[in-house]
């Protein structure tokens, strides 16, 4: 069903509802500046297309191994493990900028939550590797405590990072004014 304006008024529509969204999500960091925080989804995308990137080097060094002269079953899964620990790091290293791959797919980047500034060289290997590393832990251990019967113990990690929306350079107007960035609901 269309109106008498046409695709115009629904981009309108469209566009006006991604305001009123990116100024609900208004976030301040530590130090005053304001940003405009991910929705749940891009910054699942993002993490799922670093994973992806991360599963085929994994899967690749595997093959490699395991087809080499003297490979067999227990070289692949090792060298597939090695390369699932290692190469998270050694991808964080290259996108020290906070801009990965998946970034680049979902429109976002990580930012210090102190600064809003690019995480450095060492802490975008570390945040590359709980992305893709340390978060697949958790989901396997919260799933195995569940089918367990036992809860989480709901201790919160303290965050250090924030992916923010790259969308939204300049804050929303009307953007609610929201306290500096609270450590006690980090995530």
């Amino acid at each position: 069903m269309t109106d008498v304006h046409g695709t115009a008024a629904t981009q309108s529509r469209a566009e006006a509802a991604l305001w009123k969204s990116a100024r609900q999500r208004v976030k301040t960091l530590r130090n005053g500046t304001r940003m405009v925080d991910s929705t749940i989804w891009r910054t699942v995308k993002a993490w799922a297309v670093d994973f992806g990137i991360v599963m085929v080097l994994a899967i690749a060094a595997a093959v490699l191994a395991g087809t080499s002269g003297s490979g067999n079953a227990g070289k692949a899964a090792g060298a597939a493990a090695a390369t699932w620990l290692i190469a998270p790091w050694l991808y964080g290293f290259c996108c020290a900028g906070g801009r990965s791959l998946g970034s680049l797919a979902s429109q976002t980047e990580v930012v210090r939550i102190s600064t809003g500034e690019a995480p450095g060289f060492w802490r975008a290997g570390w945040v590359m590797f709980a992305r893709t590393v340390l978060f697949t832990v958790m989901i396997l251990v919260l799933i195995i405590s569940t089918a367990e019967g036992s809860s989480p113990s709901g201790a919160e990690p303290k965050g250090r990072h924030l992916t923010v929306d790259r969308r939204f350079p300049k804050l929303p107007a009307g953007a609610p004014e929201v306290p500096p960035y609270d450590r006690s609901i980090a995530a």
